[in-house]
């Protein structure tokens, strides 16, 4: 009788360690599959705000004015027809003439009807979008990196350059604000010299940060800008006419110019949103590992506390 109680007793355990094991491999495998489905939803929410953004940005030239009401005139004219009335000095005919041909030409420069393309670049670019392709071979990138990658990505440090020109090529440059107090002169890494570095770059999988200055990061992001509205192009995302895609395009590389020059602007909109998700599904993915640990806990100590009543209310009849 003893010897059936050991091996009852040695059954129970080995039956109790497979389970364990079993329970160990599939969480481990459903970890795995939530791990790829949160980076998958990660990757997808990035695109879908930098959809969002690329929508809000590539208002056509001519829109509708029931869907885009902030940019309807007519109520500008009549808000400026209901002022009141106030006595000034009298102008010529002349100058209203003058004033009033002047308003009509911003007007149609700010709507991009009255801008003019360069039909070599236009013929190029159409040429491209035939067969998109991120091969510096095509005239049209070709010409674009000669005339504005190149140049605004181009540093005191030469070797730390070429690397970030790389890396921006093949889409694996992270940029992030630095944390902290960060209004103290640092040692820019790009140009070299000691300035304001409230950024810091990471290149491909190196796990080394350069703290940069907001010039540098400007420049960057405005290349990055580019890239990221040629993949969208490449991709089948972007919809339109030629003209309209290629009037996007000539802003993407004005901006390229402007960062180059020295002017500020914030190009990376959906950097924060995309950062407060990150940091939200962190938190739910930390949720579910507490939570499948403690029930697995739970169950295993149950399952032992079962077996521990059983041999003992076994032993006791014996």
């Amino acid at each position: 009788m003893g010897q059936e109680l050991e091996e009852l007793t040695a059954c129970l355990f080995e039956e109790a360690n497979n389970m364990v094991q079993d329970a160990n491999a599939k969480r481990s495998h459903v970890e795995k599959l939530l791990n790829e489905a949160n980076q998958k939803i990660e990757v997808l929410q990035a695109e879908v705000t930098a959809l969002k953004t690329l929508v809000l940005t590539s208002t056509p030239s001519t829109p509708n004015k029931h869907l885009h009401p902030q940019i309807d005139t007519s109520n500008n004219k009549k808000k400026e027809s209901s002022r009141p009335f106030w006595k000034t000095h009298r102008r010529s005919t002349s100058h209203h003439e003058f004033t009033k041909e002047a308003q009509q030409e911003s007007d149609e420069v700010e709507n991009g009807q009255n801008t003019e393309i360069d039909p070599v670049y236009f013929e190029e670019f159409c040429q491209w979008r035939e067969h998109p392709d991120l091969e510096e071979s095509s005239q049209f990138l070709s010409r674009v990196i000669l005339e504005d990658i190149g140049p605004c990505l181009n540093f005191v440090n030469q070797t730390l350059a070429e690397r970030v020109k790389e890396c921006v090529d093949k889409n694996t440059l992270t940029i992030e604000p630095i944390a902290g107090d960060s209004s103290y002169p640092r040692h820019c890494s790009l140009s070299q010299s000691n300035k304001l570095c409230n950024y810091k770059i990471r290149l491909g999988d190196d796990t080394n940060w350069h703290s940069i200055s907001e010039f540098c990061r400007n420049r960057i992001t405005s290349v990055c800008n580019f890239y990221t509205y040629i993949r969208y192009i490449q991709q089948g995302l972007v919809k339109g006419e030629d003209k309209s895609v290629f009037l996007e395009v000539l802003k993407l590389r004005k901006m390229m110019a402007l960062a180059r020059l020295g002017y500020s602007r914030d190009i990376c909109i959906f950097c924060k949103e995309f950062l407060s998700e990150f940091s939200e599904n962190k938190k739910k993915k930390m949720f579910f590992g507490a939570f499948s640990f403690f029930f697995l806990s739970f169950f295993l100590s149950s399952f032992f506390l079962s077996s521990f009543f059983l041999l003992s209310f076994i032993f006791s009849s014996f």
